[in-house]
């Protein structure tokens, strides 16, 4: 739970303070519009500090733009993410083998894990059905992040085990 609120904290204040910035710097450029035009009788300084606070928003728009894209493109998880949740299917009873993992993050606290679970043949629908069940138990206790689990089972004989995909 605490990283879940840290990570709220640190995009919500990260994004804050980009706009603040950008709303500090735009009122700035507007009272010196404003302030100019007073001065010279000219009306050419409002609309300068006009297009000035429309490239600023364009600038600020890039700005929060790039520190999401992670985000927006999808993100895998971190390393040491992936090796805890790789440790932690691997270690449910019923899991012969991991196959394969790919996750990738929704936004700041939201993480799909798909996974290729390799079972035994003797497993039971209901057996498997158990095994995921503890799966996504597992992830929502250790993870900071809100995880959406999908497990594909495959059933394998004793001596041989599909190849992961490349």
């Amino acid at each position: 739970m605490a990283g879940r609120a840290s990570t709220r904290t640190t995009v919500l204040i990260a994004g804050s303070a980009n706009l603040l910035v950008g709303a500090m710097v735009g009122l700035g450029l507007a009272a010196l519009g404003l302030a100019l035009r007073q001065v010279t009788g000219s009306p050419v300084w409002d609309g300068a500090a006009s297009i000035a606070i429309g490239c600023l928003l364009v600038v600020v728009a890039f700005r929060l733009g790039f520190d999401s894209r992670d985000y927006l493109i999808g993100r895998a998880a971190a390393p040491k993410e992936l090796e805890m949740i790789r440790a932690e299917i691997e270690g449910v009873p019923g899991v012969d083998a991991l196959l394969d993992l790919r996750t990738m993050h929704l936004g700041p606290d939201h993480l799909i894990v798909a996974a290729r679970v390799a079972f035994d043949d003797e497993i039971s629908a209901d057996r498997a059905e158990d095994v995921a069940d503890e799966v996504d138990r597992r992830l929502v206790d250790r993870l900071p992040l809100v995880p959406h689990v999908f497990l594909d089972p495959t059933q394998t004989s004793s001596g041989s085990r599909p190849a992961a995909p490349r």
